[in-house]
C-alpha cells in the first residue's frame, strides 16, 4: 500500500474490571466522556492483516446518526504506543474518488457502504472477522488527548480506556508517543497496559493461539 495516510493515529489501552476502576483511576473521565455510540468492526483481508496491516469497516450508531467508515491501517511502528499510518473515508453515502479502494485497484467510486464493502469481496479482501461493542468517547484538552472507553465483550481485555494523540509526521507521533507514556505514569497505570489492539485480541478469538503480530 502506497503513503495514503495524511495522518498518524498514536493510541494505547489500560484494562479495568468495571467502569467505576476506570473513573477512579482517570478521573478525568467524568467532565469529557460525552459521545456514546455502538459500533460494529467489519475486517476485510486476512492475509493483508497477517502481515501487519487492515482493511475495516466500521459501522457506527449513535442517538443521532448512523455512519459508515473504510479505514487503512499500515503496520505498527510504535514502541509503548501503536502508532500506525491510517486514512479514514466517510462512505456513509457512498464514495467519490477513495483513495483506499483506488490503491487496492477497485472502483473508486461507489454508491453506498454496502457497495463498498462488496467491492472489497470482489477484490478478493474478504470479511474474515467482525466485531461489536458500545463505546463513550471525549477530548481531554488539558493534556491533548482523545479518550475512549470500551466495551467489547469478545476481546481479551473487554473493558478498556484508550488513550489517542494524531501526528501529522514521524517525528510528531514519536513526540505524542512519549506524551501518551507519560500520561500512563502520571496516572501510575503501567500495570493495566494493554499493548494488542483490539483487532489483534479479537483475532485470537476467532483464530485461537496468538495474535497475528506475533
Amino acid at each position: 500500500m502506497a503513503d495514503l495516510s495524511p495522518h498518524y493515529e498514536v493510541e494505547i489501552r489500560f484494562r479495568f474490571g468495571s467502569t467505576g476502576d476506570a473513573y477512579a483511576a482517570l478521573p478525568f473521565l467524568h467532565s469529557c466522556l460525552q459521545l456514546e455510540g455502538t459500533a460494529t468492526d467489519t475486517y476485510y483481508g486476512l492475509q493483508l492483516f497477517r502481515s501487519g496491516k487492515m482493511l475495516r469497516i466500521s459501522d457506527v450508531h449513535t442517538a443521532n446518526e448512523e455512519r459508515h467508515y473504510l479505514a487503512w491501517k499500515g503496520p505498527d511502528a510504535g514502541q509503548y504506543a501503536n502508532t500506525r499510518q491510517e486514512l479514514s473515508e466517510d462512505v456513509t453515502g457512498g464514495v467519490v474518488n477513495s483513495a483506499i479502494l483506488k490503491e487496492l485497484g477497485g472502483k473508486s467510486e461507489l454508491g453506498s457502504a454496502g457497495q463498498v464493502a462488496q467491492e472489497l469481496e470482489r477484490l478478493g479482501h474478504h470479511a474474515f472477522m467482525w466485531n461489536e461493542g458500545r463505546n463513550l468517547k471525549g477530548h481531554y484538552e488539558p493534556l491533548g488527548i482523545d479518550v475512549k472507553l470500551m466495551t467489547w465483550s469478545r476481546l481479551k481485555w473487554p473493558l478498556m480506556v484508550e488513550i489517542e494523540k494524531v501526528a501529522s509526521t514521524e517525528e510528531e507521533a514519536r513526540q505524542c508517543e512519549r506524551d501518551i507514556q507519560d500520561v500512563g505514569r502520571r496516572f501510575e497505570l503501567g500495570n493495566r497496559l494493554v499493548k494488542e489492539e483490539p483487532p489483534s485480541q479479537l483475532y485470537v478469538t476467532f483464530f485461537g493461539g496468538a495474535d497475528a503480530s506475533s
